[in-house]
């Protein structure tokens, strides 16, 4: 892990305890298939972010809850050992979150989710402050949560950057407007684009928004320009959390001064070598994203980074 800087990133949303089932295909509806491999790993898209951009060199808080269970504790025993700062994580009279997640051949995932502790973050928000930050990111919450997140955060100087994953952008633009108008940075993939975007078109939505492509790359539209960078090409393992870890290495990025297409190459490059590695929270440290920029190609990016080694 690299040295901490002086970013200050909070991540609010959900911590799981993920039971990923490893298959060679997934089940038709009534079908059994056995599993080549069963593993427990920390999850949830809030505690992904902040585990990526721990990693990085940020003071990642993450703003949560878990239960006052055994799996809540070894959640955060993990997360602490990943350099999360976890003051802010509420522990609650309800089981911690648990989410079922089955792998193919592919290294693609399905996922079902039981929220458990997850479903009182909005109490617990209401009843304490947001830490100081530099960036605070919503991932996978409600709009009326996350405007008033945001509410909070703008008050303080924050930028802020929303994630709502595909349950959340299937509401439309209409259901997330309060959110949207506090948002500086909206991440989506391209079927959340579609479902929030209609006929406003994407680049409208916030006034910087970045479409992740999987293996094509990511797109972004700042200030009503277009960005784009092409992908990585890496053996796939496991593209649980993938987006998430983007999102951090995209802020980092931002906060450190990379133009938006260079944001977006070290974005891709941060979920590239996630993917090749199980779990959600199999982030690289900033020392092996600029090998591979470099490997790649990237060098003049990689001693960019360099500075922040």
């Amino acid at each position: 892990m690299g040295a901490r800087r002086g970013e200050r990133v909070v991540a609010v949303g959900n911590a799981n305890v993920d039971v990923i089932a490893f298959v060679d295909r997934h089940p038709s509806a009534g079908e059994r298939v056995e599993a080549r491999r069963l593993e427990r790993a920390p999850g949830g898209a809030a505690s992904n972010f902040a585990v990526a951009a721990a990693r990085l060199g940020a003071h990642a808080i993450l703003l949560g809850c878990v239960g006052l269970d055994e799996e809540g504790e070894w959640l955060l025993d993990r997360l602490r050992g990943s350099g999360v700062d976890v003051s802010m994580v509420s522990r609650v009279s309800a089981p911690t979150g648990v989410a079922l997640v089955v792998v193919d051949a592919g290294g693609e995932r399905t996922m079902v989710v039981h929220r458990g502790a997850n479903a009182l973050l909005p109490q617990v928000l209401r009843e304490r402050p947001l830490p100081p930050a530099d960036w605070v990111h919503a991932a996978s919450v409600p709009p009326d949560l996350a405007a008033e997140v945001f509410a909070s955060a703008k008050r303080a100087g924050a930028i802020t950057s929303y994630d709502p994953g595909g349950t959340v952008a299937r509401l439309g633009f209409e259901g997330l407007r309060s959110a949207l108008e506090l948002t500086d940075v909206l991440l989506v993939n391209e079927a959340e684009a579609r479902a929030l975007a209609g006929p406003r078109g994407v680049g409208g939505l916030a006034p910087t928004v970045v479409v992740k492509l999987g293996a094509r790359g990511a797109v972004a539209w700042v200030g009503g320009r277009e960005y784009g960078a092409e992908g990585f090409r890496v053996e796939v393992v496991d593209t649980t959390g993938a987006g998430d870890v983007f999102d951090a290495a995209f802020a980092l990025g931002v906060l450190r001064g990379l133009s938006p297409g260079e944001a977006l190459t070290f974005a891709n490059a941060c979920a590239a070598l996630k993917i090749t590695r199980v779990g959600g929270q199999a982030s690289p440290s900033l020392e092996e994203v600029a090998r591979l920029l470099r490997e790649r190609g990237y060098g003049a990016l990689a001693l960019k980074l360099a500075g922040n080694l």
